[in-house]
């Protein structure tokens, strides 16, 4: 599907305009976590050092988690989710978006600082990355929800890659959940096939990597989606003196 058609179908407003939805919520304990889902494998650099390659997971093991009846009134069912251990998460939906994370929330803030001094005592997804405002009390709340969480299987309609800052300028605006301003972009990436990116010589500092993740509304006959919006990975690029490497990786994701 076109980008331009994936836009207009879903009803997905500009970047502009989900960054003035994200607004200025917190590290609220008593609201939901981030949600859960399974959809970039891994994020590494090139054996140089300068490109960036995206790996996917395969699309038959792709899902998110949400509160959502994504399939109401079709013939499929969405597969009931449990709580588990693995707390991969990502992206939202436009309607109802419930998201996590500002620009003034960077610092001062423990567990969920990315800027400086919260990667080493922040919860870990299944996949070993930070995840950004999953707390202690995330688990508590699956627990207590699990009737209400459905798991759906989910395709990228497109991977985006962009350089936020210096680690200075991340600690001091830090993005919340979903796209920014693009580098590079690939749209209906092959789940089976890593990307290396057109993003050459990186320097220190943070860059993002998203997936616009899509369901399909299975069981009408056609081919309807629905947008869940997009799930990122920010991670910090240093020098070690002999090359680069990737030395923080975040997961942010929107509440469920």
């Amino acid at each position: 599907m076109e980008r331009r058609d994936l836009l207009n179908t879903s009803g997905i407003i500009a970047v502009s305009g989900l960054t003035a939805l994200a607004g200025c919520s917190g590290a609220d304990d008593t609201a939901p976590p981030p949600r859960k889902s399974n959809v970039i494998d891994e994020v590494s650099l090139g054996q140089n050092g300068s490109t960036l390659t995206i790996d996917p997971v395969p699309q038959e093991d792709q899902w998110v988690q949400s509160r959502r009846d994504l399939y109401e009134g079709k013939n499929t069912t969405a597969e009931k989710t449990t709580t588990s251990e693995d707390t991969s998460t990502e992206s939202a939906s436009l309607s109802g978006l419930s998201p996590i994370g500002v620009a003034s929330a960077a610092k001062g803030r423990g567990a969920t600082g990315r800027g400086a001094g919260g990667f080493s005592s922040a919860p870990r997804t299944s996949n070993g990355r930070a995840w950004f405002f999953g707390g202690a009390y995330a688990n508590s709340w699956y627990n207590e929800h699990d009737d209400e969480v459905e798991k759906y299987p989910t395709r990228v309609a497109q991977l985006g890659i962009a350089y936020v800052g210096t680690n200075e300028e991340f600690e001091e605006q830090n993005p919340g959940p979903g796209p920014v301003s693009w580098d590079e972009t690939y749209d209906n990436p092959d789940p089976d096939t890593p990307i290396e990116t057109d993003v050459a010589d990186l320097r220190d500092g943070w860059y993002r990597v998203g997936a616009n993740i899509v369901v399909d509304n299975r069981g009408t006959g056609n081919e309807e989606t629905t947008n869940l919006g997009w799930e990122c990975i920010d991670i910090r690029v240093e020098d070690n003196g002999s090359g680069k490497e990737i030395t923080e990786r975040w997961k942010v994701s929107p509440r469920i």
